[in-house]
């Protein structure tokens, strides 16, 4: 950023030539350096929040044309996703309401435990769908993550019986003595309320836990240890329940979530550019979380469902039996929902890829063909030039068109001027090579 690239407050540049002149003191410049500094940021800050909308105009424009070129892409594939979810919201809430009077008179925890994950998991759902119509597939991707989890949790309860749910729920307690032990130190530092129990109590509490469940309930998972017969972590649970192949996918998600080296070098949100470091949204990547996320909550919605079966009555009436009906249809729905949404999603994602790669291509013929006619005198070459030339430019007004990042959505990490196409690189290219091709048609003309 320049002098010129944006007001500064009037003495600003002034006040630092002085501090930094040769009388100046060079003992008391950082404490004049920072109030002076000061005095500037106040200035643009008060300016700056009378009319916040205002100053956010451009951005607030630029981030609706994105979105509106993301669902004229990924748009049918977003909307089949949302009916699924919906179907699913709506098994779950015919679970909760046919069963819940029959089960406040019996063994409650395992049916309150599923109600309560499958509803997290449709919420969890509609945020990865959130994020995705926003460009957000990094951040889509590390929600998923955490979809999976509570699918693993949800499969590996439903299967076992009400004592399993009963140590689930138990565990709470466990959470919140470790919340209480990190909370004693900090809580006095942030000027923050006192912890909630004392320390002796906290004590006392984790003693009655380790002598009602073991001690080995006091670990993070130990909920689930007299089912996993040891410690267990999640790699264990996951295993237990037949999910051990997602864990590549959700190793893959974790980059999104950690700051590793990983996170930072590489995003789903690329097609075919690590050229540039993401601070903002992309068209590109949303098919892994979507579809994985649609995935994962079609299992959790068809467990609750046969939950709720094996919970019915036997159909002796026509109400129970419209009950047994609607559950095994709404699981075949939800199931064909979820077929047509992950194949819109592949659809579209393909026709994606295939567009840059076609303007690659282009890009590949017209570089060969520059090459040849600048060393080349011959006048027939031009007209093969002019056509590359017409070619290209339509190439490139169909990337732009196509919207695929919003301008302020990343760090160049090249001096290359700002793209606005799925793969940066390539509209910089066709950019220099369509200048490239004409320079030699005005040199003959």
């Amino acid at each position: 950023m320049t002098r010129n690239d944006r007001y500064w407050p009037n003495g600003f540049f002034a006040d630092l030539i002085t501090l930094f002149g040769d009388d100046s003191d060079e003992h008391r410049r950082p404490a004049e350096l920072e109030e002076i500094a000061r005095r500037a940021a106040e200035e643009l800050a008060t300016a700056l929040v009378v009319d916040p909308r205002r100053v956010l105009i451009t951005e607030t424009g630029l981030r609706a044309a994105f979105e509106a070129r993301l669902e004229a892409r990924w748009g049918r594939a977003l909307d089949l996703a949302d009916l699924m979810v919906h179907e699913a919201y709506e098994s779950g809430k015919w679970v909760n309401d046919s069963l819940r009077p029959a089960a406040a008179t019996g063994s409650t925890e395992k049916f309150e435990v599923l109600v309560r994950l499958h509803a997290r998991a449709v919420m969890t759902t509609r945020e990865v769908l959130v994020l995705l119509r926003s460009g957000y597939s990094t951040a889509a991707l590390a929600r998923w993550r955490t979809l999976h989890e509570v699918r693993v949790v949800f499969l590996l309860l439903a299967a076992e019986g009400e004592q399993l749910s009963r140590r689930y729920l138990a565990h709470d307690n466990a959470e919140r003595l470790r919340g209480q032990r990190e909370y004693e130190g900090t809580w006095g530092t942030l000027g923050l309320e006192p912890p909630a129990w004392t320390v002796a109590e906290r004590e006392d509490t984790k003693a009655q836990l380790a002598a009602e469940f073991g001690s080995e309930f006091l670990s993070d998972y130990g909920w689930a240890a007299e089912v996993i017969n040891r410690a267990p972590r999640f790699k264990d649970l996951q295993r237990h329940v037949g999910l051990d192949d997602w864990r590549g996918y959700y190793r893959m998600a974790s980059h999104g979530t950690h700051a590793n080296p990983m996170g930072v070098t590489w995003n789903i949100q690329d097609l075919g550019d690590t050229n540039m470091a993401w601070a903002g949204p992309s068209n590109a990547g949303l098919v892994d979380p979507a579809q994985c996320s649609l995935i994962a909550l079609t299992d959790i919605t068809a467990g609750l469902l046969a939950y709720a079966v094996c919970e019915l009555p036997d159909p002796v009436d026509p109400e129970i039996l419209y009950s047994y009906g609607f559950a095994f249809v709404q699981r075949r729905k939800i199931e064909m929902l979820r077929d047509h949404a992950i194949e819109t999603f592949g659809e579209a994602h393909n026709q994606q890829v295939a567009e840059e790669e076609a303007l690659a291509d282009l890009i590949s013929r017209a570089t060969a063909i520059l090459q040849d006619g600048i060393a080349s005198t011959i006048p027939d070459l031009a007209a093969e030039l002019d056509i590359a030339a017409e070619d290209l430019q339509v190439a490139l007004d169909a990337a732009v068109a196509r919207g695929e990042l919003c301008q302020e959505s990343h760090y160049r990490l090249s001096q290359m001027e700002p793209a606005s196409s799925p793969a940066p690189a390539i509209a910089n290219a066709v950019r220099s090579l369509l200048a490239g091709l004409r320079r030699p048609l005005l040199r003959r003309s």
